[in-house]
């Protein structure tokens, strides 16, 4: 028994230094955060903005782009339909009619899936600068400014925060957490300048290295269009920044309901085995084996009663650095209510963590009206 507590002490404690390192870079990139707008580069951006089956969520999202506070003259914006079967591509239309912006709509032919969809619009892109988010986003009103605000000849990439849209109930603080938990490991890293995570809902890249490195991967994944080609940068040491800014924080939607929120949580970590960035592997595999670890945790609470304190002093050890981190995030994101939901859903964690990592192994799993 002393050798398995042991070994997850050994655990706990490279889990603890590893979220203090994470912690320390969140406050040092937060700390650079620069509202100003002065001497911005009149750099004219491309939105591109792939779309299946999202009428729901379009006139949001496009009112969002119109509500910009930027010269309509600088920016442009591509739709490109993946086979709709709904009423997308009509409200576009529509909303193309009334709007005094420059949108244009595609649509794929031959070709399915978001990453072919982007590459279309890429095509398309009159602009130098490439900016992609998600239908079911809606953009704050500086998002395009900040863009352009924080773009260089020298930078290649900028990584913006996404957030969950704040409402009740515990499935929507679960998912809230888990994404500050994600968002705080991204921009944490990022204060060290070592980009591991990015998101496809607010991201940019200058087209000219987009081409250079080849376009997107070749992995056969439905998504990977943000996480791939963010190596796939790197690779190539083209410089990558991040920017934390409340104006410049992008909201999308939550799942309604678990069944929904587990198959889209299988298809994000159906994407790790094709992982090849050493520090995102370290972070991938600590955070799973820790979350086993607290299974076994668990286990020793209850069964082990001579060792209870050492099995609860481990536990109350990850929770207090988790809390800090996460606590830290929150505040940022504005998104403190969903601390409330805390400690139930630390006990849920880890028994969540291992499934999806399982069936994103042995299942398959539905987006958009197609099966992978």
């Amino acid at each position: 028994m002393i050798y398995g507590i042991t070994i997850l002490l050994l655990i706990t404690i490279v889990y603890f230094i590893s979220m203090i390192w994470v912690i320390i870079g969140f406050n040092k990139i937060k700390a650079k955060q620069n509202d100003s707008f002065s001497n911005t580069k009149a750099v004219k951006v491309s939105v591109i903005i792939p779309f299946r089956n999202e009428q729901e969520n379009l006139h949001s999202c496009l009112k969002s782009i119109q509500n910009q506070n930027f010269d309509s003259n600088s920016f442009e914006v591509i739709l490109v339909n993946d086979h709709s079967i709904d009423e997308s591509v009509k409200i576009v239309e529509n909303f193309i009619a009334s709007s005094n912006i420059n949108i244009r709509l595609t649509s794929l032919t031959d070709q399915t899936s978001k990453k072919e969809a982007l590459k279309q619009g890429i095509k398309l892109a009159a602009n130098p600068i490439i900016a992609t988010t998600d239908a079911d986003c809606v953009l704050p009103n500086n998002w395009l400014k900040n863009i352009q605000s924080h773009y260089s000849r020298e930078n290649d990439m900028l990584l913006g925060p996404v957030m969950f849209k704040s409402e009740s109930g515990f499935l929507s603080a679960f998912q809230t957490l888990d994404m500050l938990a994600i968002q705080g490991v991204e921009f944490g890293a990022l204060g060290f300048n070592q980009p591991i995570l990015n998101n496809a809902a607010n991201l940019s890249y200058s087209s000219d290295s987009f081409n250079k490195i080849g376009g997107f991967d070749s992995f056969d994944t439905p998504s990977g269009d943000d996480i791939f080609l963010l190596e796939k940068f790197k690779s190539q040491d083209f410089k990558i920044k991040g920017l934390l800014s409340n104006d410049f924080i992008v909201e999308t939607k939550s799942e309604n309901n678990w069944f929904t929120f587990f198959n889209q949580r299988v298809r994000w970590s159906s994407k790790s085995k094709h992982y090849s960035d050493k520090l995102l592997l370290f972070f991938s595999g600590l955070i799973l084996i820790q979350n086993i670890a607290l299974l076994f945790i668990y286990l020793g609470i209850l069964f082990v009663e001579n060792q209870r304190l050492s099995f609860l002093f481990l536990l109350l050890t990850k929770w207090l650095i988790d809390f800090i981190l996460l606590f830290l995030v929150a505040s940022f994101f504005k998104r403190k209510k969903a601390m409330f939901y805390f400690i139930p859903a630390q006990i849920l964690y880890p028994i969540y963590v291992v499934i999806i990592w399982i069936s994103s192994v042995l299942l398959k799993f539905e987006w958009k009206g197609r099966k992978y």
